[in-house]
Protein backbone atom coordinates (compact mmCIF):
# COMPACT_ATOMS: atom_id res chain seq x y z
CA UNK A 1 0.00 0.00 0.00
CA UNK A 2 1.09 3.36 -0.88
CA UNK A 3 1.48 6.52 1.82
CA UNK A 4 -1.34 8.00 -0.22
CA UNK A 5 -3.38 4.98 -0.47
CA UNK A 6 -3.16 4.65 3.32
CA UNK A 7 -3.46 8.49 4.27
CA UNK A 8 -7.15 7.89 2.51
CA UNK A 9 -7.50 4.54 4.28
CA UNK A 10 -10.50 4.44 6.91
CA UNK A 11 -7.91 3.66 9.57
CA UNK A 12 -6.18 6.99 8.81
CA UNK A 13 -9.16 8.88 8.65
CA UNK A 14 -10.02 7.35 12.04
CA UNK A 15 -6.73 8.13 13.42
CA UNK A 16 -7.66 11.76 12.05
CA UNK A 17 -10.86 11.89 13.78
CA UNK A 18 -9.85 10.48 17.14
CA UNK A 19 -7.14 13.03 17.20
CA UNK A 20 -9.63 15.97 16.42
CA UNK A 21 -11.82 14.94 18.66
CA UNK A 22 -9.69 14.62 22.24
CA UNK A 23 -6.34 16.64 22.02
CA UNK A 24 -6.77 19.91 22.88
CA UNK A 25 -6.18 22.66 20.14
CA UNK A 26 -2.47 23.70 21.10
CA UNK A 27 -1.45 19.94 21.27
CA UNK A 28 -3.62 18.96 18.27
CA UNK A 29 -2.09 21.82 15.74
CA UNK A 30 1.20 20.72 16.84
CA UNK A 31 0.96 17.00 16.60
CA UNK A 32 -0.23 17.81 12.71
CA UNK A 33 2.52 20.14 12.19
CA UNK A 34 5.07 17.21 13.36
CA UNK A 35 3.23 14.68 11.38
CA UNK A 36 3.08 17.02 7.89
CA UNK A 37 6.68 18.13 8.11
CA UNK A 38 7.88 13.83 8.85
CA UNK A 39 5.85 12.95 6.12
CA UNK A 40 7.68 15.52 3.66
CA UNK A 41 10.84 14.85 4.75
CA UNK A 42 10.34 11.61 2.04
CA UNK A 43 11.52 13.14 -0.62
CA UNK A 44 10.86 10.10 -2.99
CA UNK A 45 7.20 9.33 -1.82
CA UNK A 46 4.72 10.19 -4.13
CA UNK A 47 2.75 12.31 -2.53
CA UNK A 48 5.66 14.62 -1.98
CA UNK A 49 6.59 14.42 -5.47
CA UNK A 50 2.92 15.30 -6.91
CA UNK A 51 2.86 18.42 -4.47
CA UNK A 52 6.25 19.14 -5.41
CA UNK A 53 5.38 19.02 -9.14
CA UNK A 54 1.76 20.75 -8.25
CA UNK A 55 3.40 23.35 -6.50
CA UNK A 56 6.06 23.87 -9.39
CA UNK A 57 3.16 24.91 -12.04
CA UNK A 58 1.03 27.05 -9.53
CA UNK A 59 3.79 29.02 -8.45
CA UNK A 60 4.79 29.82 -11.85
CA UNK A 61 7.69 27.15 -12.68
CA UNK A 62 10.48 29.90 -10.92
CA UNK A 63 11.12 27.79 -7.50
CA UNK A 64 14.21 25.89 -6.84
CA UNK A 65 13.95 22.18 -5.56
CA UNK A 66 15.22 23.41 -2.14
CA UNK A 67 11.87 25.58 -2.41
CA UNK A 68 9.64 23.19 -3.89
CA UNK A 69 10.45 20.52 -0.65
CA UNK A 70 9.59 23.65 1.66
CA UNK A 71 6.65 24.44 -0.13
CA UNK A 72 5.45 20.51 0.13
CA UNK A 73 6.34 20.71 3.65
CA UNK A 74 3.80 24.03 3.99
CA UNK A 75 0.79 22.17 1.84
CA UNK A 76 0.90 18.86 4.27
CA UNK A 77 1.52 21.25 7.22
CA UNK A 78 -1.53 22.63 5.85
CA UNK A 79 -3.57 19.86 5.82
CA UNK A 80 -2.93 18.18 8.61
CA UNK A 81 -4.21 21.64 10.62
CA UNK A 82 -7.30 21.36 8.22
CA UNK A 83 -8.38 17.48 9.19
CA UNK A 84 -7.69 18.62 12.55
CA UNK A 85 -9.60 21.78 12.93
CA UNK A 86 -12.25 19.39 10.80
CA UNK A 87 -12.44 16.81 13.38
CA UNK A 88 -12.44 18.84 16.61
CA UNK A 89 -14.73 22.03 15.55
CA UNK A 90 -17.53 20.14 13.34
CA UNK A 91 -19.71 19.43 16.70
CA UNK A 92 -18.97 22.36 18.32
CA UNK A 93 -21.23 24.84 16.54
CA UNK A 94 -20.75 27.96 18.80
CA UNK A 95 -16.88 27.28 18.68
CA UNK A 96 -17.10 26.52 14.69
CA UNK A 97 -19.11 30.06 14.44
CA UNK A 98 -16.21 31.88 15.55
CA UNK A 99 -13.85 30.00 13.61
CA UNK A 100 -15.52 30.10 10.26
CA UNK A 101 -17.12 33.92 11.29
CA UNK A 102 -20.63 33.95 8.53
CA UNK A 103 -19.42 36.96 6.09
CA UNK A 104 -20.85 39.29 3.35
CA UNK A 105 -19.98 36.58 0.26
CA UNK A 106 -21.47 33.34 2.30
CA UNK A 107 -24.61 35.44 3.02
CA UNK A 108 -24.69 36.04 -0.77
CA UNK A 109 -23.75 33.06 -1.63
CA UNK A 110 -26.40 31.55 0.75
CA UNK A 111 -29.34 33.38 -0.81
CA UNK A 112 -28.30 32.76 -4.48
CA UNK A 113 -28.62 28.88 -3.24
CA UNK A 114 -32.22 29.83 -2.41
CA UNK A 115 -33.08 31.80 -5.86
CA UNK A 116 -35.19 29.85 -8.32
CA UNK A 117 -32.63 30.17 -10.75
CA UNK A 118 -30.38 26.65 -10.93
CA UNK A 119 -26.27 26.94 -10.37
CA UNK A 120 -23.51 24.64 -10.89
CA UNK A 121 -20.73 24.95 -8.33
CA UNK A 122 -17.39 24.05 -8.62
CA UNK A 123 -14.47 24.18 -6.32
CA UNK A 124 -10.83 23.65 -6.16
CA UNK A 125 -9.24 21.31 -2.79
CA UNK A 126 -8.37 24.58 -1.27
CA UNK A 127 -7.65 24.30 2.17
CA UNK A 128 -10.91 23.42 4.46
CA UNK A 129 -13.48 23.15 2.57
CA UNK A 130 -15.29 20.48 4.40
CA UNK A 131 -15.52 22.82 7.22
CA UNK A 132 -16.73 26.41 5.61
CA UNK A 133 -19.70 23.72 3.59
CA UNK A 134 -20.52 22.78 7.23
CA UNK A 135 -21.01 26.27 8.36
CA UNK A 136 -22.51 27.45 5.09
CA UNK A 137 -25.31 24.58 5.45
CA UNK A 138 -25.77 25.31 9.15
CA UNK A 139 -26.85 29.07 7.98
CA UNK A 140 -28.75 27.95 5.27
CA UNK A 141 -27.17 26.79 2.11
CA UNK A 142 -29.52 24.56 0.46
CA UNK A 143 -28.16 22.56 -2.49
CA UNK A 144 -26.37 18.78 -3.22
CA UNK A 145 -23.03 17.99 -3.86
CA UNK A 146 -21.76 15.59 -6.30
CA UNK A 147 -19.36 12.82 -5.06
CA UNK A 148 -17.16 10.15 -6.43
CA UNK A 149 -18.88 6.83 -7.73
CA UNK A 150 -16.52 4.38 -6.14
CA UNK A 151 -15.23 6.00 -2.99
CA UNK A 152 -12.49 3.94 -0.97
CA UNK A 153 -13.18 3.06 2.60
CA UNK A 154 -11.51 6.17 3.79
CA UNK A 155 -13.68 8.39 1.51
CA UNK A 156 -16.50 6.36 2.79
CA UNK A 157 -16.04 7.66 6.17
CA UNK A 158 -15.37 11.04 5.18
CA UNK A 159 -19.02 10.74 3.36
CA UNK A 160 -20.86 9.65 6.49
CA UNK A 161 -19.50 12.96 8.04
CA UNK A 162 -20.82 14.90 5.48
CA UNK A 163 -23.99 13.45 5.56
CA UNK A 164 -23.70 13.74 9.42
CA UNK A 165 -23.88 17.47 9.22
CA UNK A 166 -26.16 17.91 6.54
CA UNK A 167 -24.33 17.28 2.96
CA UNK A 168 -26.94 15.94 0.89
CA UNK A 169 -24.44 13.45 -1.84
CA UNK A 170 -25.40 12.20 -4.96
CA UNK A 171 -22.53 9.68 -6.94
CA UNK A 172 -21.33 10.45 -9.93
CA UNK A 173 -21.79 7.39 -12.62
CA UNK A 174 -25.14 6.68 -12.59
CA UNK A 175 -26.84 7.62 -16.10
CA UNK A 176 -30.09 7.94 -14.61
CA UNK A 177 -28.99 9.69 -11.17
CA UNK A 178 -27.16 12.29 -13.86
CA UNK A 179 -30.05 12.97 -15.82
CA UNK A 180 -31.71 13.65 -12.19
CA UNK A 181 -29.86 15.92 -11.73
CA UNK A 182 -29.97 17.56 -14.29
CA UNK A 183 -33.48 18.17 -13.93
CA UNK A 184 -32.70 19.51 -10.49
CA UNK A 185 -30.45 22.24 -12.03
CA UNK A 186 -33.15 23.37 -14.51
CA UNK A 187 -35.87 23.06 -12.00
CA UNK A 188 -33.72 25.56 -9.64
CA UNK A 189 -31.34 23.15 -7.76
CA UNK A 190 -28.10 23.83 -7.05
CA UNK A 191 -25.26 20.80 -7.46
CA UNK A 192 -21.24 21.08 -6.34
CA UNK A 193 -18.46 19.31 -6.85
CA UNK A 194 -14.59 19.13 -7.18
CA UNK A 195 -12.94 19.96 -10.58
CA UNK A 196 -9.52 19.61 -9.90
CA UNK A 197 -9.09 16.24 -9.22
CA UNK A 198 -6.98 14.55 -12.38
CA UNK A 199 -8.55 11.99 -14.70
CA UNK A 200 -5.52 9.46 -15.74
CA UNK A 201 -7.84 7.71 -18.39
CA UNK A 202 -8.56 11.27 -19.71
CA UNK A 203 -7.87 11.02 -23.29
CA UNK A 204 -5.45 13.89 -24.62
CA UNK A 205 -8.03 15.29 -26.97
CA UNK A 206 -9.54 16.16 -24.15
CA UNK A 207 -7.22 17.57 -21.87
CA UNK A 208 -7.88 21.19 -20.61
CA UNK A 209 -5.26 24.36 -20.54
CA UNK A 210 -4.56 25.06 -16.66
CA UNK A 211 -1.98 27.48 -15.74
CA UNK A 212 -0.69 27.23 -19.31
CA UNK A 213 -0.49 23.83 -19.60
CA UNK A 214 -2.77 20.33 -20.77
CA UNK A 215 -4.30 18.61 -18.07
CA UNK A 216 -6.33 15.81 -17.85
CA UNK A 217 -9.41 17.62 -15.88
CA UNK A 218 -12.97 16.66 -15.37
CA UNK A 219 -15.66 18.02 -17.31
CA UNK A 220 -18.55 16.87 -16.67
CA UNK A 221 -19.72 19.66 -14.46
CA UNK A 222 -19.95 21.48 -18.16
CA UNK A 223 -21.82 19.25 -20.16
CA UNK A 224 -24.32 19.15 -16.95
CA UNK A 225 -24.61 23.08 -16.96
CA UNK A 226 -24.92 23.14 -20.52
CA UNK A 227 -27.07 20.68 -20.44
CA UNK A 228 -29.28 22.18 -17.95
CA UNK A 229 -29.01 25.61 -19.10
CA UNK A 230 -27.69 26.94 -16.12
CA UNK A 231 -24.42 29.12 -14.92
CA UNK A 232 -21.48 28.26 -13.06
CA UNK A 233 -20.47 29.78 -9.67
CA UNK A 234 -17.15 29.15 -8.79
CA UNK A 235 -16.40 28.74 -4.97
CA UNK A 236 -13.42 28.40 -2.65
CA UNK A 237 -12.25 28.33 0.95
CA UNK A 238 -8.44 29.63 2.34
CA UNK A 239 -7.16 30.20 5.76
CA UNK A 240 -6.83 33.91 7.36
CA UNK A 241 -3.18 35.00 8.49
CA UNK A 242 -5.10 34.49 12.25
CA UNK A 243 -5.85 30.45 11.71
CA UNK A 244 -9.64 31.35 10.87
CA UNK A 245 -11.44 30.49 7.54
CA UNK A 246 -12.98 32.05 5.41
CA UNK A 247 -15.13 31.97 2.05
CA UNK A 248 -14.61 33.61 -1.75
CA UNK A 249 -16.87 33.06 -4.78
CA UNK A 250 -17.46 34.35 -8.39
CA UNK A 251 -20.78 35.24 -8.73
CA UNK A 252 -23.01 33.41 -11.86
CA UNK A 253 -20.34 32.41 -14.74
CA UNK A 254 -23.18 32.31 -18.07
CA UNK A 255 -21.54 29.78 -19.85
CA UNK A 256 -20.87 30.74 -24.07
CA UNK A 257 -22.23 28.50 -26.80
CA UNK A 258 -19.82 27.53 -29.90
CA UNK A 259 -20.72 25.72 -33.35
CA UNK A 260 -18.26 22.73 -32.32
CA UNK A 261 -19.48 21.05 -29.49
CA UNK A 262 -15.93 19.83 -28.04
CA UNK A 263 -15.24 23.75 -28.21
CA UNK A 264 -18.29 24.17 -26.35
CA UNK A 265 -17.16 21.43 -23.33
CA UNK A 266 -13.23 22.83 -23.80
CA UNK A 267 -12.99 26.56 -24.04
CA UNK A 268 -15.95 26.79 -21.45
CA UNK A 269 -13.83 24.87 -18.85
CA UNK A 270 -11.25 27.11 -19.71
CA UNK A 271 -12.71 29.70 -18.73
CA UNK A 272 -14.32 28.51 -15.58
CA UNK A 273 -10.88 27.02 -14.76
CA UNK A 274 -8.48 30.70 -15.61
CA UNK A 275 -11.03 31.64 -12.16
CA UNK A 276 -10.31 29.11 -10.50
CA UNK A 277 -6.63 29.37 -11.04
CA UNK A 278 -6.62 33.10 -9.68
CA UNK A 279 -7.99 31.91 -6.45
CA UNK A 280 -5.15 29.32 -6.03
CA UNK A 281 -2.50 32.39 -7.03
CA UNK A 282 -4.15 33.82 -3.52
CA UNK A 283 -2.82 31.17 -1.50
CA UNK A 284 -1.19 28.07 -3.61
CA UNK A 285 0.23 26.39 -0.38
CA UNK A 286 -3.24 25.85 0.88
CA UNK A 287 -4.45 23.81 -2.70
CA UNK A 288 -4.57 19.84 -1.19
CA UNK A 289 -3.94 18.59 -4.50
CA UNK A 290 -2.25 15.21 -3.84
CA UNK A 291 -2.50 13.69 -7.13
CA UNK A 292 -0.25 14.89 -10.55
CA UNK A 293 -2.78 17.25 -11.94
CA UNK A 294 -0.20 17.49 -15.16
CA UNK A 295 0.93 13.87 -15.10
CA UNK A 296 3.45 14.41 -18.26
CA UNK A 297 5.90 16.51 -16.33
CA UNK A 298 6.41 13.67 -13.64
CA UNK A 299 9.45 13.11 -16.06
CA UNK A 300 11.14 16.27 -15.13
CA UNK A 301 12.05 14.40 -11.60
CA UNK A 302 10.49 17.46 -9.48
Amino acid sequence: MSIQNFLNSKLSVQFSILIGKYLPQEWGHGFSRQLGTLISSFRNWDINRHIRLNQFVVQGEQLTNDQLVRSAKNVLTHAGRCYYDLHHYINRPEALNDLVPLSAEMREFIKLSKQKQGYMVVAPHLSNFDLVVSRLIRAGFEGRVLSHPNPGSGYQLQNEIRKSYGLELTPLGDQGLEAATIDYLKNGGVVATGVDRPLPSRKKRHFVNFFGRPSPLPLGYITMALAADVPIVVVTAYMLPDGRYGFRHSGPIPLKKYANKLDNILLNAEMVLKKIEAYIRLTPEQWLMFYPVWPDLLEKGL
